[in-house]
């Protein structure tokens, strides 16, 4: 399931630049958007977290769904480059430490959806402020 849903821990912020509602944002433009925020995130399968990203360095403190109360969040640190209309990451420990891509389509301000090219998996990340 991790490697399933370690997508979900790339980010995206609210614009710099102004981005319309259910707008696909290119891989770059993306790219620009994230640098310096922290995000708050809910996946399709009930994983939940945090997340920043500074520079091309992502960060994630997350619960996956199977969690017990009791377990601690875990964490992760991955890479992040933009490629054509996706963002890519590379996480050390989640999906194996496998490059994958997504598409990063912006809600409303502040809000993104980051999914699999086929949407079937997905994350809305908000951004915190703060």
């Amino acid at each position: 399931m991790r490697s399933t849903f370690a997508f979900a821990l790339i980010f995206a912020s609210s614009a710099l630049a102004p981005v319309l509602a259910g707008e696909t944002l290119q891989g770059a433009e993306a790219q620009r958007l994230l640098d310096g925020k922290r995000f708050s995130f809910n996946c399709v399968n009930g994983t939940t977290g945090f997340a920043s990203y500074v520079g091309q360095t992502a960060t994630a403190l997350y619960k996956m769904p199977a969690a017990r109360e009791s377990d601690m969040e875990e964490n992760d640190r991955g890479t992040v480059q933009a490629a054509g209309n996706a963002l890519c990451i590379r996480w050390q420990r989640l999906n194996g430490g496998k490059n994958d891509c997504y598409r990063v389509r912006a809600k409303e301000p502040g809000s993104y959806r980051i999914a699999t090219p086929d949407g079937r998996l997905w994350c809305d990340f908000t951004e915190r402020k703060s």
